[in-house]
């Protein structure tokens, strides 16, 4: 069927089955009945000759604009996919006239990007009807105030980040990350090449001892999906609260609280932060506390809880490498209080660190997701000003072989941390020195 007639076709039976239901709730089967009979009807009055396939193949894509997220809800059923992106699309907005620009999709399988040609929208507003749905299931806002925005899909399933005009000028532009089901524990981890099975035991035990971790990495890198895992090794008794922007967490840990922050309303009031979720949790008897993501203020209390009556309290951070984390740390910390200078900020980092590590990860080039340096933090010196840190294990990159795989290896760096030891053995966790020696 010639493109043109297929949209004037879809739009008409859009109109339709919208008419027929008038607002009111329908069950899945009643908006397929509509969208089916609606079909068959209005394919007369435009003369377009269906063959069997065709018909269905039309009746499903208008199914799953109705019921789902259309021509993306294909990729959202493939187990296979883990993230979704549309990139762009719609009214070329220099020039109206011009034809509509379709968006770009690509979708990331095993690491990688691929280009998906195949999926192809019906008009210029069809990916921000999509944007549009998603922004209202989930209750936040989508308008030109509100221009971009982050949101759950029911269930669960994947968090979608938008963005639409006038902050996207080449039309809306839509990521969506799917969530497994599936959890991955560390064992999954080490099956994966992710990290070595001494890496693995020993932050198990940093974990039963209560170290703080922070774990950086950059976007994707797997720093959420590492933080789940590591919390297979919190001990059953003691209760963990949790907080974030997006409820992304999933934690292998049966006493969990979780909290989450929330925007303003339509008058601009109610909106509830980081800073005041840590505040709140602070009171509600955590023995941890894991923040999802430190991203700004928040930060500076983090590092108070890790400091004082919670110890093994965990988050992650954007970095490129750990002492990058800590200068995002400091950073962050001088956005709660501009009146702290550097020294007494890097006294608190330290402070609230020490005997504890940085764990970073990185996804490679080939797509895989390494942890790729696990580096102790030592008390800060009388006078000092740069914070002690040992790089405990590193992952170094050989090359890139013929096929596009990184081959690398990982190696111990023989130093044994010894604040780290301390607090393995007054805990009575495992301890082994050999970790630090061979790999």
């Amino acid at each position: 069927m010639d493109k043109m007639l297929e949209r004037a076709l879809k739009a008409s039976v859009r109109d339709e089955v919208a008419a027929r239901l008038g607002g009111a709730a329908a069950s899945p089967a009643q908006v397929e009945e509509l969208v089916a009979e609606s079909v068959g009807e209005l394919r007369l009055d435009y003369g377009a000759q269906l063959d069997p396939s065709e018909a269905h193949a039309l009746v499903r894509a208008l199914i799953d604009d109705f019921l789902y997220y259309g021509p993306l809800q294909p990729l959202l059923d493939d187990g296979s996919i883990t993230e979704v992106m549309v990139n762009g699309g719609g009214v070329d907005l220099a020039d109206p006239s011009l034809p509509f620009l379709p968006p770009i999709v690509y979708v990331e399988r095993a690491g990688r990007l691929e280009y998906r040609p195949d999926i192809a929208f019906d008009d210029a507003g069809h990916v921000r009807r999509i944007i549009d749905k998603i922004a209202e299931q989930a209750g936040v806002r989508c308008d030109e105030a509100h221009a971009m925005g982050c949101a759950i899909l029911p269930g669960g399933r994947a968090r979608a980040t938008f963005v639409v005009p006038p902050l996207a000028p080449d039309g809306p532009a839509l990521n969506l990350r799917m969530f497994k089901e599936d959890l991955m524990a560390m064992g999954d981890l080490e099956r994966a090449g992710a990290l070595t099975p001494a890496m693995s035991d020993f932050l198990r035990s940093a974990v039963a001892a209560r170290c703080p971790i922070v774990i950086s990495g950059g976007t994707g890198s797997g720093k959420t999906t590492l933080l789940n895992a590591l919390s297979e090794f919190i001990p059953a008794g003691e209760r963990v609260i949790t907080l974030e922007d997006t409820p992304e967490l999933r934690l292998r840990t049966p006493h969990t609280e979780r909290m989450q922050t929330r925007e303003a309303n339509v008058e601009g009031e109610g909106a509830v932060g980081m800073r005041e979720l840590v505040s709140i949790a602070l009171r509600r008897r955590p023995d941890r506390i894991i923040v999802g993501e430190c991203r700004g203020a928040e930060a500076y209390d983090m590092l108070q809880a890790m400091q004082t009556d919670h110890p093994g309290s965990m988050t992650t951070v954007h970095a490129n490498d750990p002492g990058n984390a800590i200068s995002r740390l400091r950073t962050m910390v001088g956005y709660a209080d501009g009146d702290l200078n550097r020294e007494v900020i890097m006294q608190q980092i330290a402070e609230s660190l020490s005997g504890g590590l940085i764990v970073h990860v990185e996804r490679l080039q080939d797509g895989n997701r390494r942890v790729t340096s696990i580096v102790a933090v030592d008390p800060l010196p009388e006078g000092g000003a740069v914070i002690p840190r040992a790089e405990l294990f590193a992952y170094d990159v050989a090359g890139v072989d013929n096929d596009g795989w990184v081959v690398g290896a990982w190696r111990a760096c023989g130093i044994q941390p010894q604040h780290i030891k301390e607090r393995m053995v007054a805990a009575g966790v495992w301890y082994d020195p050999a970790w630090f020696f061979a790999e």
